[in-house]
Formats: C-alpha cells, sequence, structure tokens
C-alpha cells in the first residue's frame, strides 16, 4: 500500500497518450517502456534539483557567479525543495504536451531556476519573511 503511494507520488507522468479505440494498444500503441520512463524522470528530478541549485551561485544583479555557495548542503535543499514542489507542475505539464521532447527537460530546468529566483524576489519585496 505504502509503495503504491510512493511509485503514485513518483510517477511524473511520462505516460504516451493512449491510442485511439480504433488501434489497439498492442497493434500501434507507443507507451514507454518502464526503463525509458525511469531514465526520464530521473533526468527530469536532477533538472529541477539543478535548476534551484544552481540559481543559488548565481548574482543576477552583476550576473557574476558566486561558487562559493554550492555546497553539498544547498544541493541537497535542493533536492528536497524538488521533492516536494516538482510533481503537480511535471504532471499537469506531461498531460499538455505527451510526448516527450527537449522541451521536457528545459522546462524541468527552468522550474527549478524560476521557483527559487521567486523565493528570493518574495524575500526581497517582504524582508521579514523567511523563504
Amino acid at each position: 500500500m505504502l509503495t503504491e503511494k510512493l511509485s503514485t507520488f513518483f510517477n511524473l507522468g511520462f505516460e504516451a497518450p493512449s491510442p485511439s479505440p480504433a488501434v489497439p494498444l498492442m497493434l500501434g500503441g507507443n507507451r514507454p517502456n518502464r526503463r525509458q520512463r525511469l531514465l526520464w524522470e530521473a533526468a527530469c528530478w536532477l533538472l529541477v534539483t539543478s535548476g534551484i541549485f544552481l540559481r543559488k551561485a548565481l548574482v543576477l544583479a552583476d550576473l557574476s557567479w558566486a561558487g562559493g555557495n554550492l555546497t553539498p548542503g544547498a544541493f541537497l535543499a535542493s533536492a528536497v525543495i524538488a521533492l516536494a514542489v516538482f510533481p503537480p507542475f511535471m504532471k499537469w505539464f506531461n498531460q499538455r504536451r505527451p510526448s516527450v521532447s527537449l522541451e521536457h527537460f528545459a522546462t524541468a530546468f527552468a522550474f527549478g531556476f524560476f521557483l527559487d529566483l521567486a523565493a528570493l524576489a518574495a524575500h526581497k519585496i517582504v524582508p521579514h519573511w523567511r523563504g
């Protein structure tokens, strides 16, 4: 029961649309196999984590790089944030774009990057906010 709930949570929705009723699954269904789906999901999890993590080193005002902000703790925090917020977004996106493409991977990275950027903006706008 718990493993079923966990697999549902971690499933990002990389499924091809079901074939039309006129074409049975065995004749023309193009669903990704389990290995492909796991690779796509792992790549997207890593990209959203990287987007959050790498934004922390970018100083937007100077357009410079602060590599000192890239710590193992920051990477772990980025992974935890990705686990918390990414699944609903990616499931929604996969419903609108069922064919896997470069767009899925770029969107995953951009989601993480702009999520962290939005948190930074909220912190600057509301100085007493602890985000």
